[in-house]
């Protein structure tokens, strides 16, 4: 049987100790190793945290399994025995450590994450070996490494576990990431640490100035220029605004381009996803109308100075990013939210990019080529993508965008993003830099909410509508939070500062 066959090459003696249940988290000392052009890591994700890890028919509790991963090298004729093993749960963290003999427990809340890199790409054989806490072989489950789909978070999969006699007896949940080491000949040294302590806490303008297209309903009044144009962006700069939070997605003819949706609305029943159209495309569109009297315009563009008023031309629907990079003040610093479809619950996400390596490096090439020094944070609702930021480069620090679960919008069905402890150990996990928390999950204990995170070593940034509320935002500066993205920054009266001053 060809299990049978798999089996005897993945030999697997297993040591029984006992797993280290850690009292509080953990965070690595050590920075993470970028990837070479040549390298690919893979990521296996056993568990999401609500479903255990492994469930056997014959009701063995989870937490008395080990999981041991082997993976073997057709190519090579070798066994990879480099491979890093972390775990986490909303309570737990067991930061990446080398594989022992012993694999690690499966316990029912926890996300087991296993971790290598290789460059053989097509001949790769992966076995998950399960064994009792007693020393009582229980089964395996053979996974294959073929390049994940393109949706936004790695699909999860429910895999056979076969006992020895190539009988069923348990599923076990799996998810693999691919990432790719990006090919640039730019230096990818890292620059000083982001923030200094103390920090003064970021003016972040959000899309600009705010607004004008989606959740335009939750506000009273619109700022005069679209959202994520330059003009918007620069307006915010004018305002005072440290930085900006603009949204990018990639075209077909792989152009990085500012836009908040993924999808172009045609009209009112038709949309095409922005990776299905060329960026020549996009320039043909027409002008949004401007939905404000010019008395308005004035006043929110502080027409007593002389060029800000030309900021009106500037509204084409879909600049750039390179056009972004060289047309903002260099002093102006970019939180660039990296756009990916992730599955909301009883929703399905649909495959928009064919290749999400590339779509990520896409971006990431055009930030190498033009940003120059201007202060970057990259961040993303998506784990995947924020997994992928993080290993192909150590330039710019990497924020996971927390929803939550909350009335306000529907649930991911991603749990990593559902709960905030959980999304915090996840972050600490991958060693991402911080988390940008939506304003309904700190309505309540807001500062021992955010003590705890920046205690962890996490940055934290404030998004959502509560924010658009001048209490709120002062609420957030006095919980010390490292930067607050909101509506209407032009509003604020804030004096302009220099960003390099307050980075």
């Amino acid at each position: 049987m060809f299990t049978s066959l798999l089996a005897e090459i993945f030999t697997v003696v297993f040591r029984t100790e006992p797993y280290h249940k850690s009292a509080a988290y953990v965070v690595r000392d050590e920075p993470r190793r970028v990837l070479k052009p040549s390298e690919v890591l893979y990521n296996i994700r056993v568990g999401d945290g609500v479903v255990p890890p492994v469930s056997l028919f014959n009701g063995t509790q989870p937490e008395k399994i080990r999981v041991y991963l082997s993976v073997y090298s057709l190519d090579e004729d070798q066994e990879i025995k480099e491979i890093a093993i972390s775990s986490y749960s909303r309570n737990i963290l067991d930061p990446y450590r080398a594989q022992g003999p012993g694999g690690a427990r499966s316990f029912p809340d926890t996300i087991l994450n296993y971790s290598f890199t290789s460059s053989d790409r097509d001949s790769l054989m992966c076995c998950l070996s399960l064994e009792h806490e007693d020393g009582i072989h229980l089964g395996r489950c053979y996974l294959s490494l073929e390049k994940p789909n393109s949706v936004g978070t790695e699909p999860a999969v429910r895999l056979p576990v076969i006992n020895e006699t190539d009988t069923i007896v348990g599923t076990m949940h799996c998810s693999v990431i691919e990432v790719e080491g990006l090919d640039t000949p730019f230096s990818t040294s890292p620059p000083p640490p982001l923030f200094s302590s103390p920090h003064t806490p970021l003016e972040i303008g959000h899309r600009g100035c705010g607004v004008t297209h989606t959740d335009r309903q939750l506000f009273d009044s619109l700022p005069c220029l679209p959202e994520n144009t330059i003009g918007s962006l620069m307006m915010a700069y004018q305002h005072g605004a440290d930085m900006v939070e603009t949204d990018v997605a990639v075209t077909q003819d792989q152009k990085a381009v500012v836009h908040h949706d993924l999808e172009i609305q045609v009209d009112d029943v038709t949309a095409v996803p922005i990776s299905h159209v060329t960026s020549n495309i996009l320039e043909k569109l027409p002008r949004p109308n401007l939905e404000i009297t010019e008395t308005e315009a004035r006043e929110q563009l502080l027409s007593d100075r002389a060029d800000n008023m030309d900021l009106i031309k500037e509204v084409d629907q879909f600049p750039t990013l390179v056009e972004i990079l060289h047309k903002l003040p260099s002093k102006l610093g970019i939180m660039l939210e990296i756009k990916s479809n992730i599955p909301e619950v009883g929703i399905d996400a649909v495959p928009y990019h064919s290749d999400k390596n590339t779509y990520v490096d896409t971006i990431l090439t055009d930030l190498f080529e033009h940003c120059g020094s201007r202060k970057i944070i990259l961040c993303s609702f998506c784990p995947t993508t924020c997994v992928m930021l993080r290993n192909k480069q150590d330039r710019w620090p990497v924020v996971l965008i927390v929803q939550g679960s909350t009335d306000t919008y529907v649930d991911y069905t991603d749990t990593r993003l559902q709960d905030l402890q959980l999304s915090a150990n996840f972050a600490l996990s991958e060693n991402l830099h911080g988390l940008s928390i939506f304003s309904g999950l700190l309505l309540e204990e807001a500062e021992s909410k955010i003590a705890e995170l920046q205690k962890l070593g996490l940055s934290t940034f404030v998004w959502g509508y509560h924010a658009s509320d001048a209490k709120f935002r002062q609420k957030m500066r006095d919980c010390n939070v490292h930067g607050v993205i909101y509506d209407k920054i032009y509003e604020e009266k804030l004096e302009k500062r220099k960003v390099d001053e307050v980075l």
